[in-house]
């Protein structure tokens, strides 16, 4: 079975006649088989989960658990900011075979510790499927704590892991040094991968994997110990997330997918616009080195 660690790809979610592009999906998931990831993440924001209906949310969770290989670790993004959405989605990615479910914070309204301990809480009362913690402030409003995380990990042993997108190392430190050595920690910010994972995470969930495997070789060259060359990767790949930051998000890891792995166009899910071809110009000249 497909172990929570390593390389997990938070998918793009193409859309052709404002349905899923189903022939970009094929060629991600054959591109992800090559590059050496070691599962997928359909739903995460990468995939624009937060302007998707419940039923497209469905569709697209049905399609990548259709096509991925064998050997990939299959998380489902879950999250809703309904817990009666969250639970419902939770129960049929269960049912779907999904390895584990990721489940966002409540977004919008800022919450305290309490209330975020209390939705964990009886999510993780209600289902029985492996769990995996999303904090993302920036986008939610509301950061779990570390001394959160270990309480509900004390409590369920189906917590599994967080993915912290914080890219504050401090607190994504606590999530390592505060839980048990079975807890997953995974890196949600493709520029700190490497410190991470000498840190003590298990692995990322890189973005730019969409499109790169430079996520997938930094993780190859630390489990081997190759660290110079670990770290040789990690700076090309802090380069190209770097520049990619100047764009908008996720259109250009969109713009970048279709243009060099697809090989055809497609786009990101309305209203989200695609780059105009300038801004891909520019994307392109700014990152070529980097890529395949």
């Amino acid at each position: 079975m497909a172990k929570l660690e390593g390389i997990i790809t938070p998918t793009l979610t193409p859309i052709s006649n404002d349905n899923l592009d189903y022939d970009a999906v094929d060629s991600l998931i054959e591109f992800l088989s090559n590059a050496g990831v070691n599962g997928i993440f359909p739903m995460g924001t990468t995939g624009a989960f937060a302007i998707t209906s419940v039923e497209f949310q469905v569709k697209i969770l049905e399609y990548y658990m259709d096509k991925k290989k064998e050997n990939m670790f299959f998380l489902a993004g879950v999250g809703r900011n309904s817990l009666e959405e969250t639970l419902t989605m939770a129960e049929y990615a269960k049912e779907l075979g999904s390895d584990a479910v990721s489940v966002v914070t409540p977004y919008y309204h800022r919450m305290d510790q309490e209330s975020l301990y209390n939705y964990y809480d009886t999510i993780l009362s209600k289902i029985d499927i492996p769990v995996v913690i999303y904090n993302i402030p920036q986008n939610t409003n509301n950061s779990i704590s570390g001394e959160t995380v270990r309480k509900l990990r004390s409590q369920y042993s189906h917590l599994i892991g967080i993915k912290d997108s914080s890219g504050n190392f401090s607190s994504f430190s606590e999530f390592i040094y505060l839980t048990d050595k079975d807890f997953t920690v995974l890196q949600g910010q493709d520029d700190l991968l490497l410190p991470s994972l000498l840190a003590g995470a298990k692995g990322g969930i890189c973005g730019t994997s969409n499109f790169s495997n430079l996520s997938p070789l930094v993780y190859k060259y630390f489990k081997e110990g190759n660290i110079e060359k670990a770290k040789e990767t990690q700076v090309k790949l802090s380069k190209m997330k770097n520049a990619l930051s100047k764009y908008p998000f996720p259109q250009a890891y969109m713009a970048i997918f279709a243009e060099k792995i697809y090989k055809k166009d497609t786009s990101p899910i309305f209203p989200l616009r695609k780059l105009k071809e300038e801004e891909k110009k520019s994307l392109m000249a700014e990152i070529g080195e980097y890529l395949l």
